[in-house]
């Protein structure tokens, strides 16, 4: 997702998913954590910051807090 105010722009990087295991597979990757291999996208670009976020399913109209042992 691009985004620019002022003289500042930038993307913003928006993924949907069961569990973050696929995610953190896939930064490990960009970073060459395995295989010392960076990620071309880091030749003209570098991370400011990065966040998880985690949104619970509802169930019969509820929040669903069972993942967390609630």
């Amino acid at each position: 997702m691009p985004w620019t105010e002022g003289n500042s722009g930038s993307l913003m990087f928006v993924a949907f998913g069961a569990s973050f295991d696929a995610f953190e597979a896939q930064l490990r990757r960009m970073v060459g954590e395995e295989d010392g291999i960076v990620d071309a996208l880091f030749s003209f670009t570098r991370p400011l910051s990065g966040a998880y976020y985690w949104c619970p399913a509802l169930k019969d109209g509820k929040l669903d807090l069972s993942p967390l042992g609630l």
